[in-house]
């Protein structure tokens, strides 16, 4: 006894048990192989770029210039480059805003065990009742109550939307990539109807009768405020905080909450997760509600932003 307590302590950060070993090399895994998959994409891309008899670095020059990153130097250089790198880096992360939110729906049931292969349903219906929501409820709401109510709802909207394909999941064992899949299409066809010829959402604008489109939400002055860039060619919009918040929301629901450990739990394996206490079924549902709202949220922000 008296030599275990002599032993020195280990040090700060180190796992001494078994599981946090393996905890410590799955966190490295989740780092390494995302980086190794871009180097050798990158490297395969290049050798079909000189192989077809062009400069792979003169290629991937022009990725990162159209992409904006050029930016960061650009501003030594002349206006009109600093102008263009501009545009192009505000259109990057406007699509990186859209890409978080979706990547988000997509990850969420995925940690359950499910592929939610329904993000362009969930994203759809989100994008039908924010501009319901923007372009019918002006003289109902204030414009900033106005843009928080449209997010919201058009966030419920997704995440209905997902909520059926997991509710099929967890009564009836009906496959989500099938059900979502089916979710899509319905929800296109549905979104075709409001928004087509004689459709209940349609813009009725004295002369376009005959032009299937919507109304615009910005004309009622309903939208995200810009943060930067030009506000006539689509600025980065304050939503980019949103879809911030979105990724911490994530990380704090998966690893520091119950919610969050249930559905990691039936992700692992369903039935251990049933024998020690937890509804499956709830989870299932769970998880593809809180996908849906994902993507509702990212069809919110485009359409506010």
């Amino acid at each position: 006894m008296t030599e275990l307590n002599d032993r020195p302590p280990p040090e700060q950060g180190e796992p001494t048990t078994i599981a946090g070993k393996l905890q410590a090399r799955q966190k490295l895994g989740g780092i390494v192989p995302p980086v190794l998959t871009a180097i050798f994409a990158f490297f395969m891309g290049g050798l079909v770029i000189l192989g077809s008899g062009a400069n792979p670095f003169d290629a991937y020059k022009g990725i990162l210039e159209g992409a904006g990153i050029d930016w960061f130097w650009a501003h030594l250089g002349n206006t009109d480059i600093l102008d263009l790198s501009t545009f192009n880096l505000t259109q990057t992360l406007l699509r990186t805003t859209t890409f978080a939110f979706t990547g988000l729906a997509v990850a969420f049931a995925f940690r359950c065990g499910m592929f939610n292969i329904g993000g362009q349903g969930q994203y759809t219906m989100g994008v039908v009742v924010g501009i319901w929501v923007g372009a019918y409820w002006g003289d109902a709401l204030p414009n900033g109550l106005h843009v928080v109510v449209g997010i919201l709802l058009a966030g419920v909207a997704g995440a209905l939307w997902g909520g059926i394909a997991g509710i099929l999941k967890a009564t009836v064992g009906a496959h989500e990539v099938i059900t979502t899949i089916m979710l899509n299409w319905i929800a296109f066809w549905f979104a075709s109807y409001c928004f087509g010829q004689g459709g209940p959402l349609q813009n009725r604008t004295p002369g376009r009768e005959s032009s299937p489109s919507s109304d615009s939400v910005y004309d009622n002055g309903v939208f995200i405020p810009t943060l930067w860039g030009d506000e006539g060619l689509q600025a980065l919009h304050y939503g980019i905080f949103l879809a911030v918040a979105a990724l911490i929301a994530f990380w704090l629901v998966m690893n520091r909450t119950t919610l969050g450990y249930e559905v990691r739990a039936v992700g692992f394996n369903p039935d251990a997760a049933k024998y020690g206490g937890i509804s499956v079924k709830k989870n299932f549902f769970l998880a593809m509600a809180i996908s849906g709202l994902f993507a509702g949220l990212a069809a919110a922000v485009d359409i506010f932003g």
